[in-house]
């Protein structure tokens, strides 16, 4: 067993049987089970624990406080954050990253170059498709499946056994039922915008929200001022999914927009609508970033 050990200021690398390193281990209060199975050249954090029969992969790094459960498998060159829980027969794939305070279900199934954010919840048995990403504080549900390439927003939801299919992209904070299934989808189909932002698009139009100062400009830069019954237009953009919060307007559904009112602002300003068309949308999160917009009107409040 060759495995890397921090130092009092770098990772020093020890060789030798879990009894023969054993008083290192014990000394930054590492726990390795006998049966454990560590890897050349991986990498373990003070106070981490291996249980009975798990494996832990050639370059695999487990950080301070991890706790790798019995007959869980680490990938090759794959990551654990600090405080990370990796459930009982667990399986990280090779260059999959599960960030800190994270916790894998038992039987979870985590892809090959995933990307588990900080404190996600994987349930038991659910299954993450290769270079898949889920978001910080997602929760996916027991049994669920979610396809390679795939993204789950942060904080987003997903019910038991539901199925997001390859390359599928569920915003921040999005919520999908038990059972559920969304097949392979464009970013800019009427039902993903429907699911990121709550807003139906009919007729290739939608009513979007924003809030704003009670003078109409942004709360951003306080340099641009919307204007009632009016819109206005940016044609040099061009739609690019890569870029959210970059130039042009942005917009979402009202009760994201009255939310980050009272939550920024303290109340402290006023909603507005706008109408959007489809074809002017440039990129879809739990926000749409737009080139064009029009009838601008302030919401009554109650």
């Amino acid at each position: 067993m060759k495995i890397y050990l921090r130092g009092n200021s770098e990772w020093k690398l020890y060789e030798g049987t879990i009894e023969e390193v054993k008083p290192e281990l014990e000394k930054r209060k590492i726990v390795i089970s006998a049966s454990a199975k560590i890897g050349d050249s991986a990498t373990i954090g003070d106070f981490a624990t291996i249980g009975d029969f798990a494996t832990i992969g050639d370059f695999a790094k487990i950080r301070d406080s991890a706790k790798i459960s019995a007959s869980a498998k680490i990938g090759n060159s794959a990551k654990i954050g600090n405080y990370a829980m990796i459930g009982d027969s667990a399986t990280i794939g090779d260059s999959a990253t599960i960030g800190d305070f994270a916790t894998i279900g038992a039987y979870a199934k985590i892809g090959n170059s995933a990307k588990i954010g900080d404190s996600a919840t994987i349930g038991n048995s659910a299954t993450i498709g290769d270079s898949a990403t889920i978001g910080a504080y997602a929760k996916i549900g027991n049994s669920a499946k979610i396809g390679n390439s795939a993204k789950i927003g942060d904080s987003a939801t997903i019910g038991n056994s539901a199925k997001i299919g390859d390359s599928a992209t569920i915003g921040n904070s999005a919520k999908i039922g038990n059972s559920a299934k969304i097949g392979k989808m464009d970013v800019f189909d009427e039902m993903n915008i429907l699911i990121q932002t709550d807003i139906l698009i009919q007729n290739g139009e939608g009513t979007f929200y924003k809030c704003v100062e009670k003078d109409l400009t942004d709360f951003y830069s306080g340099k641009y001022q919307y204007k009632i019954n009016k819109g206005d237009t940016n044609n040099k953009l061009k739609r690019d999914q890569n870029i959210e919060c970059g130039e042009g307007w942005h917009f979402t559904g009202y009760w994201r927009a009255l939310a980050r009112l009272n939550d920024n602002y303290s109340g402290e300003g006023l909603i507005i609508s706008a109408k959007i068309k489809l074809e002017d949308i440039l990129s879809v999160y739990n926000k749409v970033r737009v080139k064009a917009f029009s009838d601008v009107q302030i919401v009554k409040l109650d």
